[in-house]
């Protein structure tokens, strides 16, 4: 068992961690040290008890998957009850072991369960001990959402889109060479790719001008929704300050792009909402290539978008299209590394 001044510096390296999915391994690596479970293992499910994304912890490295999880039967029916575990927490047997299974952060779409199976169950002491650490990782996590959440939409904000870029850019959960993280890849395909997507809410300005600021700001917390209801569990999607959204999708292909950002367009445009009717959306959308500055790319969108509004608004275009009309030209390639910040 690890003394308290081992448990003491794990503590204080997992809160100086600011990226949470970082913080998820280091919390898996501190419980792994601690208790030494045959199983550990982080769930994270949609309301509706559907798997979005698992980590485990085996062979002293995170293994992350996204697609075909492997779930105890016991454990999925627990994840579907519509009734959570009383006090967060449950016990379930399953063969070889016990699983003791804890609500570790909850959102408006998402719950995150931490599962550790161990032969017996965990005795009183150890138990005290490690709800004790998951309160203060909890309290930690919600200062860090805080931190990179807009507060009106609940969208991550642009401080966390300069600190997640990098890491979407190359493909890889984690851009730190340190931490022993696997990513289990088990529908890859040579033509996924990841597009980088500007969305500006058309004449903004006249819904407060006619309505007022509340009005406007219950466009802005719809639209958040339509967009978060749109995208996948690889998606991911900010609000860059007013009315501006930018989304990095991952896709098969360019037909695939262009399919999904078409149909969040005209799911924006049939919405009825409330005194204000009916609100379009203009975008811009390139491809994320490699030895690209993150600003470069941002500036592509930018431009994509502008030219949207241009040209009818309520309409997507994609950069690279303009680039082939010789509407706007490409900035030569970077070499070497790209520093992104």
């Amino acid at each position: 068992m690890p003394t308290t001044t081992h448990l003491l510096d794990q503590l204080v390296s997992l809160t100086g961690i600011r990226d949470l999915e970082l913080l998820e391994v280091s919390l898996l690596k501190t419980l792994n040290d601690f208790i030494h479970p045959t199983e550990l293992a982080l769930y994270k499910v949609s309301n509706r008890g559907e798997v979005r994304s698992q980590i485990e912890f085996e062979d002293g490295q995170c293994r992350v998957i996204r697609e075909q999880f492997v779930v105890h039967p016991e454990l999925q029916e627990l994840f579907k009850r519509e009734e959570k575990p009383e006090g967060g927490s449950a016990q379930i047997s399953v063969p070889g072991g016990l699983l003791s299974v804890m609500t570790l952060l909850q959102s408006r779409a998402t719950i995150t369960y931490l599962v550790i199976n161990t032969p017996d169950g965990m005795n009183p002491m150890n138990a005290n001990m490690m709800e004790g650490m998951l309160q203060i990782y909890r309290n930690f996590c919600q200062l860090l959402q805080e931190s990179q959440t807009d507060s009106l939409t609940g969208l991550a904000n642009r401080k966390t889109f300069d600190e997640c870029f990098s890491r979407v850019y190359e493909l890889q959960p984690f851009d730190d060479d340190s931490t022993p993280v696997a990513v289990e890849k088990r529908k890859s395909s040579p033509a996924t790719t990841y597009w980088l997507a500007m969305i500006d809410i058309d004449h903004f300005k006249s819904v407060n001008d006619r309505f007022g600021h509340l009005y406007g700001d219950e466009v802005l917390i719809l639209m958040a929704h339509l967009l978060r209801s749109a995208l996948r569990n690889d998606d991911l999607v900010f609000r860059f300050g007013g009315e501006e959204f930018v989304l990095m999708i991952r896709c098969q292909g360019r037909a695939e792009a262009t399919g999904l950002l078409e149909r969040l367009r005209r799911s924006v445009e049939v919405q009825d909402i409330p005194q204000v009717g009916h609100v379009t959306i203009s975008i811009g959308a390139t491809e994320m290539v490699r030895n690209t500055f993150a600003g470069t790319l941002l500036d592509y969108a930018d431009k994509a978008l502008y030219y949207s509004k241009q040209n009818g608004r309520n309409r997507l275009t994609f950069f690279e299209d303009m680039v082939s009309e010789g509407l706007a030209v490409r900035e030569a390639p970077q070499s070497g590394d790209v520093d992104f910040f």
